[in-house]
């Protein structure tokens, strides 16, 4: 069965203004996008690393964007999930992927890797670490306010793949996280912004929207004599990493 990743279906259902903008950012910065994706990768593994207790190694290029990621992780009371289920109940979820897992969704057909799922005093709480030029932005910025406005679109879409992450985990498990938290460092500094229940409900709401439109597109291009395929894994965009 062919689910598309929860990063394909926000990327395919952007506006023609920001793919253009994305387009554009690309051709101006050429190797950008890589080196974005090597950097969210080395923060990624370094987490885990300390959220399972091991040594954590950070190449010298990245520690910026590390040095204040440690002590948000350590709020977690907690762990259920560490790219992959911690939890034996949650174990029918591992896949072949040693390293990571995924959650998905039959009913609404999509699928995704949370970073972090745990709990804080008690409350549940799912978890994406991200790391950028710019800090991300839960308020709409002022008029003119590029990097703010960039950090703003980065925010909603990360607020929007914790909520398709949260749906699907509990149409497989039952388990309902309370709050999302993003955990967005830059080179100076590390950001912990908290997204309510209600807040999730309403992201949520947004995704759903564009999941719909996904599949409704891809059925408009769909190849008759094209047969099922796997279970899509997930393609982080490096840009947001």
């Amino acid at each position: 069965m062919y689910l598309p990743s929860v990063t394909t279906v926000l990327s395919a259902t952007e506006t023609a203004k920001s793919k253009a903008s994305l387009k554009n950012w690309q051709e101006k910065n050429p190797g950008a996008l890589e080196a974005a994706s090597a950097r969210g990768s080395a923060i990624h593994l370094g987490c885990e690393q300390h959220l399972r207790g091991l040594p954590v190694d950070i190449p010298e290029e990245y520690q910026g964007f590390w040095n204040g990621m440690s002590q948000y992780l350590d709020w977690f009371d907690t762990i259920h999930w560490s790219e992959r289920p911690l939890r034996p109940d949650w174990y029918h979820l591992r896949s072949d992927d040693k390293e990571v897992s995924y959650v998905w969704s039959t009913v609404h057909k999509y699928a995704g890797c949370p970073d972090l799922i745990g709990e804080i005093g008690g409350v549940k709480v799912i978890a994406d670490f991200k790391t950028s030029n710019g800090p991300y932005m839960n308020t709409f910025p002022d008029r003119g306010d590029r990097m703010g406005f960039g950090g703003f679109r980065k925010f909603q879409k990360c607020a929007q793949q914790m909520a398709a992450y949260r749906l699907a985990l509990e149409e497989r498990t039952g388990f309902r996280c309370d709050v999302a938290l993003v955990i967005a460092s830059t080179e100076e500094t590390t950001q912990a912004i908290f997204i309510d229940g209600d807040q999730l409900s309403l992201y949520e709401s947004r995704f759903l929207k564009r999941a719909e439109q996904f599949h409704s597109l891809e059925d408009d291009n769909a190849d008759p004599d094209c047969g099922e395929q796997e279970l899509h894994q997930q393609d982080e965009s490096a840009a947001d990493s």
